[in-house]
């Protein structure tokens, strides 16, 4: 394929090459693994909420609860953080909220870092495959003392080769790296919304049960009320008095 060598005897006799294979290797396994990943964890952010609603405000907590647990989503995770500490003040529930998005966050990033670099460091591995190859290619010419195409024909080939090889790795790791960047700002802003929406929610389920209380002396005050007046009037009539 490359003159007299073959792929392999090319690849054993360029290093970079090896590198870049290597690179090219990780790049695919990693993209594949986050691929899998927001695939795994795909939800519908509004619909997830309107059930958590519905529960909430019918008082079946408990079931929001086991609904949340058994989504196994993030939007699970953070809403089922949210639950239970429902009884908390506003304040410690935003805490464990927004902690519990940063760890979503921090999981949906995970090894996008590795992405990152192969797109920086897979050019300057073809560059530097390029400078070797020419590099060998002068030697090759200064040992023979001939400048034939047959004696820098390997350097040459080396040189091109790990530039197009490099090119190819960080085109393939820089395209998903911004395509999975753009997926975890997109999810990273429906989390949030979530919790705003959760925090509405936590306010009108606050209210309801305030008023909720107020309104139970004032009712048990209004069913002693008669009793209190039957008696009075009782009390108030002699001739009834007496009867009684």
């Amino acid at each position: 394929m490359f003159g007299e060598l073959s792929l392999i005897e090319f690849f054993m006799a360029s290093p970079t090459m090896i590198v870049l294979a290597v690179c090219s290797i990780v790049t695919v396994g990693f993209t594949v693994e986050r691929l899998l990943y927001f695939k795994a964890t795909r939800h519908d952010t509004k619909g997830f909420m309107a059930v958590v609603s519905k529960k909430l405000k019918s008082g079946d907590a408990r079931g929001a609860l086991e609904y949340c647990q058994q989504s196994k989503t993030p939007i699970g995770r953070i809403m089922a953080q949210g639950i239970s500490h429902f009884s908390r003040s506003r304040d410690e529930l935003a805490q464990r909220l927004d902690t519990a998005i940063d760890l979503e966050t921090v999981e949906m990033e995970r090894n996008l870092g590795v992405l990152g670099t192969m797109s920086n460091i897979a050019p300057l591995l073809g560059l530097f495959g390029t400078v070797v190859g020419i590099i060998r290619a002068f030697a090759d010419i200064a040992r023979t003392g001939s400048g034939g195409g047959a004696v820098v024909a390997m350097g040459v080939s080396e040189a091109l080769m790990t530039t197009a090889a490099g090119i190819i790795v960080a085109v393939i790791a820089t395209v998903f790296f911004n395509f999975f960047v753009r997926r975890i700002r997109t999810r990273t802003a429906h989390l949030e919304d979530a919790r705003e929406s959760f925090f509405s929610l936590w306010g009108q389920v606050q209210h309801k049960r305030e008023v909720a209380q107020a309104a139970a002396p004032a009712e048990a005050a209004r069913e002693r009320r008669p009793v209190q007046a039957q008696a009075t009037k009782k009390q108030e009539d002699p001739l009834a008095a007496v009867l009684s």
